[in-house]
Parts: structure tokens; C-alpha cells; sequence
């Protein structure tokens, strides 16, 4: 059974999070999924601590963008962010996460609280505000440009919900900014894609009546 009892082990779920965070950030220049695939980026144990970690690979997200590198051919254009959704567990403490790598111009920090918001294909109106770890980002000199990386807990209602409805938008609130990714269709399906396929590999998708 997945726990979503999280209150009193922060600093668990923070030692954690700082590993798949380098984690996300050594993926920036790996291949993204492609729509209709369903492929774990790595399903392993860390034999030193126990912690079970599943990731789907990542996804490209938002429009191309132009980044601060200049090449022979001109500024180096890169996607607006990447996208990864993890499950981790360790004895009785377990989660989905929703990764976001997210490169900016200049220094944009974020404090911890729930500033990622998404906005979702089957929610006219509302939004989910979900809670993320903070980050101070990390010069990337591929492109000349700070990465931050936003840390986010998926609780399990919300994991069942994006198993059929799409992530239309995403914002991040930092500290003295907003910044909102818009996702095109076929990266709403790809991503949904990835959320399913963590899902069957955990064992939790679909629902056994």
C-alpha cells in the first residue's frame, strides 16, 4: 500500500529528493519518451540506503526556446523544460513525484511550498496547487543558463486522475517570478503515457477490482 503519511519524515523525502534531482539534471541531454511508448528509465534499489526508485523517461515540455549558448549556426535552441514522473519507497514511506528541469535566464530562486501549479484537461476552472522542494538552481554551461530543478509530491488520488485526464499547463511560482509552460497536445499524451507506465511498474495501474 502506497503511504501518504509524510508528516515527520521531511528530512527523508529531502535526502531523496536531492539524489533524484542530480539525477534529473544528468538526464537534461538524454532522449525524451515518444508518444504511445511506455519505457522505465530504470526500475533499482539503492543497496546502501534500501530506496526503491521507478522512472519513467523523461518529457520534453513547452515550446523551444532560444538559450544563452551561441554556436557557428547561431543561438542554440532548446525546449522550454523537461518533464520526469518517479516513484519512491522506502520501508513504509512511498510516493509519486513529478520532476521538472526547468532552465531560466537569470537567478530565480524557489522556496519550498506548493508553487507548481497544473492545469488539467477535465478542470475548466480550478487548478492543483502541488508542493514542491526548494532550489536554488544550477548553471548548465550546454546552455548558458541556470536549471532549476522542482521537486513535486503527486499524492495518490491526483496519480489516479492523470492516469486519464492530461496536464494542459504548468506554473511555478518562484520567489519573484512566474513562469507557465504551455503543453501540446502530443505532450500532454506523452507525458500521461509515463504517468501510466510508472503506475503498471509499481503495480498500483490499473486498479485490480
Amino acid at each position: 500500500e502506497i503511504s501518504l503519511g509524510l508528516v515527520g519524515s521531511e528530512m527523508c523525502i529531502r535526502d531523496r529528493m536531492r539524489k533524484l534531482i542530480c539525477l534529473l539534471g544528468l538526464l537534461w541531454a538524454a532522449s525524451p519518451v515518444l508518444l504511445g511508448q511506455c519505457e522505465i528509465a530504470f526500475n533499482e534499489v539503492d543497496e546502501f540506503d534500501q530506496v526503491r526508485t521507478i522512472a519513467a523517461n523523461h518529457v520534453n515540455i513547452g515550446y523551444m526556446i532560444p538559450s544563452l549558448y551561441e554556436t557557428e549556426d547561431g543561438t542554440k535552441i532548446i525546449e522550454q523544460g523537461k518533464a520526469m514522473f518517479m516513484y519512491s519507497e522506502k520501508d513504509s514511506i512511498s510516493s509519486f513525484f513529478l520532476l521538472l528541469a526547468i532552465p531560466e535566464y537569470s537567478y530565480h530562486p524557489i522556496d519550498s511550498g506548493q508553487n507548481v501549479l497544473l492545469k488539467l484537461s477535465d478542470d475548466e476552472t480550478g487548478v492543483i496547487a502541488l508542493h514542491n522542494f526548494p532550489d536554488n538552481g544550477q548553471f548548465d554551461k550546454t546552455t548558458n543558463m541556470r536549471v532549476y530543478s522542482h521537486a513535486c509530491i503527486v499524492p495518490l488520488d491526483l496519480f489516479y486522475r492523470l492516469t486519464s485526464a492530461t496536464i494542459e499547463k504548468i506554473r511555478i511560482n518562484y520567489n519573484k517570478k512566474k513562469q507557465t509552460l504551455t503543453l501540446s497536445k502530443k505532450q500532454q499524451e506523452a507525458l500521461r503515457s509515463a504517468i501510466e507506465c510508472v503506475g503498471r511498474e509499481v503495480g498500483v495501474y490499473p486498479v485490480k477490482p
